[in-house]
Parts: structure tokens; sequence; C-alpha cells
């Protein structure tokens, strides 16, 4: 029981710092499994929409890696390209989303580059144009260095890492917004 306390401590912590309700975060061993079970997750739950993913050339290989699994599933994923500067627009991601696409997953910051994504455009973009559309994005480059509240961000899904704030290796958090139903870790 005072283990169990002591959790919820540390989830409330976490979720103010991302901006959310502590009921909406849950605990993974990394941003990786984060990243996996938002994609997985959002695929889903939106199978009945359609088999299309939208994300970036330059994601981590956590999400990389995870839409080319899905492709072996048969999903088709669009993988929009940055400039020479390594920048996205919103407008790109949106151009690539078609109807059937079920998800659009990308990084808030780069972790190479450090360019920031227009993470909250494209999920107003996706409100007006492909409302089932779920929005996932890796924000474990952004998380304390990018001000935003995971709640008014508008993505269905945030992935944070502990490692890259200070804390301990195998340590990652996800939020999962209200939209989601089910989502199976």
């Amino acid at each position: 029981l005072e283990m169990k306390k002591q959790m919820e401590n540390w989830r409330k912590t976490v979720a103010d710092a991302l901006g959310c309700d502590a009921k909406r975060l849950y605990f993974t061993s990394c941003g990786t499994e984060g990243d996996n079970w938002a994609i997985t997750a959002a695929c889903w739950q939106n199978r009945h929409l359609g088999r299309h993913i939208v994300t970036t050339a330059v994601e981590h290989s956590a999400v990389l890696e995870t839409c080319r699994w899905m492709e072996r599933q048969g999903y088709q994923v669009t993988y929009v390209k940055p400039d020479q500067r390594g920048n996205i627009t919103a407008e790109q991601i949106l151009e690539a989303v078609r109807p059937d696409t079920a998800l659009v997953s990308l990084m808030m910051v780069n972790n190479e580059l450090g360019n920031v994504y227009p993470v909250e455009e494209i999920a107003r973009g996706l409100a007006a144009g492909n409302p089932k559309t779920l929005l996932h994005t890796d924000a474990v480059q952004g998380f304390l260095e990018v001000p935003f509240a995971a709640d008014k961000l508008g993505a269905d899904f945030v992935t944070v890492s502990a490692h890259k704030i200070g804390g301990p290796k195998g340590v990652g958090a996800l939020y999962i917004g209200p939209r989601v139903r089910n989502p199976r870790p």
C-alpha cells in the first residue's frame, strides 16, 4: 500500500510537469516502449478508418522501426522529408494525410538538429480536416525544454523519457488523451 501511494505521488509529479491529469499518464520502461504503444494503439483503434500512417523520415528509430513493422502488417507509411535545414512544416504533414490515415506520428524536437516541429498546428489541422486521425508526438527531447501542456497540445499520445531530464534510464511515460479508447498495451 505504501508503494502504491508513492507511485501515485510520482505519477502526479510527472503529470503536473507534463500538464495533464495523472489518470492519463502511464509509466513505461522507456520512450521506445511509449512510442511503440502509441503507434500500435492508434492503429488498432483506427483499423476500420484505414491503414495509412504519416510520419517523418527523420524520426527516432523507436518510431521508424515501429512504422516499418506496421508496413509488414499491411499498412502504408508516408515518410515526410525535411528541407535542407531539417525543417518540416504543418502543411507538409497535412498534405500527406489521406481520408484513410489512422495516425500521424512525429517528434516534437528533432534529436539530432534540435528543430522544433509544429505539433499544435498539425493537431488543429487534423481536427479541422481529419478529425478521426490520431496524433502521436515523441516529446522525449522537448519535455521540460519546449513549453507545452499535454492536455492542450492536441496530441492524443505524448511520449516522454526520464533520462533526458536527468532521471534514470529505463523510465518513461506515455500520456494517452481522452479520444483514445481501449489503448491496448
